[in-house]
């Protein structure tokens, strides 16, 4: 595919580029990027390069990696991530409630290098002091079962988290149930949700509700209501690109008390209490959380934050490269899952840090040399003599005062 001319044709900048043979070609340079998380760039160069042949050269410089990315889209990586959830959905079939697949949204902040570009594409913002500073939002739609990102968008800080997720709804099939924590929840978003055929499920926060307090004081733990979709959510609608033609919307509102005795108010599109009982939705709702340790992925094992790029094209590279590298390791985990015994696989669960680690080094050269099966098998064996045990139920409540720890962005 990393070969293909069309493949290449579609993600070059220009139509000469990648037309001679030199070290970075197409193939190696995107190798390279699904592969550079953790360590200095010039460093990451050496070591992959080192790889492919043990003489231990410097085979290229990270100026001349700056002026080869600078022919290359991030659309490619988007790309390669489509391309291997297709493969993945025919050879790991997912697991699905009543016919539906979990599917959580949610968004990020990231820290970009402080430069002009930057600011004039993602926005400034202003510290106490006031120092600017970068920030861009990620938000994704991620597949709680397979554990797999499905889309995922860089936009402007500012832009909202609705909004956002407004543009991501074409990637989703009336057979998804979207999780979404009380950050989303609007009426123009459920009526848009509604109107689309989109089923949901959301955390309300009911100070925000009339409807929500009602119920609350009601005493009942299942109703459905229905409400009119007024001139403000149409606006609200428009401003976010979107238009709403349903005039009423209905969901369904559910209490849950949670084990330490807080009670959650959960909003359904799926009103049918037979055939969705209410006593399942509480666990459903639970599955989102898979999304945050997605995130956590991305920003603290493949240090999604320590570019190898300064300005935004070079960042949207990064951010989907990492995407993709983090659904193959989330790929390769499943498998050896897997293919452990059953009682061992209740038990444990591959360590993906590990896996990155292991990965990293042999992805390099498998893009380019072609993977043998015989070596991805020896990797799936290595994942799975380590594993982690695991531990249900566990939590650990976020502390209420503790400042957000930010590491040093990595010179490079």
């Amino acid at each position: 595919m990393l070969r293909d001319p069309a493949f290449i044709a579609a993600h070059r900048t220009d139509d000469r580029a990648f037309t001679r043979q030199r070290i970075l070609t197409f193939p190696v340079l995107v190798s390279f990027l699904l592969c550079a998380f953790k360590g200095g760039l010039q460093t990451l160069l050496d070591e992959l390069f080192a790889t492919l042949d043990a003489a231990g050269v410097r085979a290229v410089t990270k100026s001349a990696l700056s002026q080869a990315r600078q022919k290359l889209k991030a659309t490619v990586f988007e790309a390669l991530n489509e391309r291997l959830l297709c493969s993945l959905a025919a050879l790991q079939p997912e697991l699905r409630w009543q016919g539906l697949r979990l599917v959580a949204t949610d968004s990020t902040t990231l820290r970009l290098p402080n430069w002009q570009e930057n600011q004039e594409e993602f926005g400034a913002q202003y510290d106490t002091a006031g120092q600017p500073y970068v920030l861009a939002r990620a938000l994704g739609l991620y597949a709680t079962d397979a554990r797999l990102m499905l889309k995922a968008t860089l936009a402007p800080y500012l832009t909202g988290e609705r909004a956002l997720l407004a543009t991501l709804l074409p990637h989703l099939d009336s057979d998804d149930l979207l999780l979404m924590d009380r950050g989303f929840p609007a009426v123009w978003l459920f009526t848009l949700l509604q109107q689309r055929g989109l089923p949901f499920l959301a955390r309300l926060d009911g100070t925000q509700w009339p409807c929500v307090a009602d119920f609350l004081r009601s005493g009942q733990d299942d109703t459905v209501v229905t409400r009119r979709v007024g001139a403000e959510a149409r606006e609200q609608a428009a401003a976010a690109g979107q238009t709403l033609t349903d005039k009423t919307l209905t969901f369904r509102l559910l209490k849950v008390v949670l084990p330490n005795g807080t009670v959650e108010v959960l909003a359904t599109s799926l009103t049918d209490a037979e055939t969705y009982p209410a006593a399942a939705f509480a666990d459903l709702y639970h599955a989102r959380w898979t999304i945050e340790e997605a995130f956590k992925l991305l920003k603290h094992r493949l240090y999604l934050e320590q570019f190898t790029g300064e300005l935004p094209e070079s960042i949207r590279q990064d951010f989907h490269a990492k995407v993709f590298t983090a659904n193959l390791a989330q790929a390769l985990a499943r498998a050896t899952h897997e293919a452990l015994p059953a009682d061992k696989a209740q038990r444990y669960r591959p360590n993906l840090t590990h896996l990155l680690q292991s990965l990293k080094p042999r992805l390099f050269a498998w893009l380019i040399q072609c993977v043998s099966p015989e070596q991805v098998l020896t990797l799936l064996e290595l994942a799975g003599n380590t594993l982690e045990l695991r531990r249900p139920g566990r939590s650990a409540p976020r502390p209420l005062y503790r400042l957000n720890p930010r590491p040093r962005r990595q010179y490079r």
